[in-house]
């Protein structure tokens, strides 16, 4: 998009060169999704945080797909010990019913007006209704626990398949229930035997396939 400036994954040095003067924010997702279910290293979220906060700038955070419960925290931030200053969250958010929404801390939110920002799926009667509902469900501590419990053992799995299957799978990523499998084979071919088997997998980048467990 214009006036966005992409950079490559983990690199710090680019990173810090790219800040100038006009630089407002900085946007990551703290566990990639369709760019290859990559979890960004805690050490690096916490390093992030503490250069916006040195530099005067946002730290922007896209949880659509890696919040609200499916790392086993309600937000994927919670790992690294940080709050963001603006976050972006979705889907889970209305439990199959359109919802989208924009957090922000109040420093940040203090340049939003009343009616100077909006959402297509936010602010309707029945999707704040649906989003309660569901808020309530996905911040509960059996379902967390729950979460944590079963990616441990698709990661204990994955990891016994990488080791019988080498030059298949080639890196076991994600946290939680976002699992990315990276692949020596073709990850559309992938896809398509896992369909003829009646296992629908997502693609990713990276030559990824991502496993999204509800």
């Amino acid at each position: 998009m214009p006036g966005f400036v992409q950079l490559p994954y983990g690199d710090h040095d680019a990173l810090k060169a790219a800040i100038g003067p006009t630089t407002a924010a900085i946007i990551i997702e703290p566990v990639q999704g369709e760019g290859g279910a990559r979890a960004l290293p805690d050490g690096c979220l916490r390093g992030l945080r503490q250069l916006c906060d040195e530099t005067g700038i946002l730290l922007i955070l896209d949880e659509i797909q890696c919040g609200l419960g499916r790392t086993g925290k309600l937000f994927a931030y919670e790992w690294a010990g940080i709050v963001p200053d603006i976050m972006t969250v979705a889907k889970a958010l209305g439990g199959g019913f359109p919802v989208g929404a924009c957090l922000a801390t109040a420093e940040a939110a203090s340049g939003m007006s009343v009616g100077s920002h909006g959402s297509t799926y936010g602010g309707n009667p029945l999707a704040m209704a649906v989003g309660l509902a569901a808020m309530e469900e996905l911040n509960s501590p059996e379902l967390l626990a729950h979460v944590n419990q079963v990616s441990g053992y698709f990661r204990q799995q994955f990891a016994g398949l990488q080791e019988r299957f080498p030059d298949v799978v080639l890196d076991v990523r994600g946290r939680g229930m976002l699992i990315g499998l990276k692949l020596g084979t073709p990850n559309r071919d992938f896809m398509q035997l896992a369909r003829d088997q009646h296992l629908l997998i997502a693609g990713g980048g990276d030559n990824c396939v991502r496993l999204l467990p509800p």
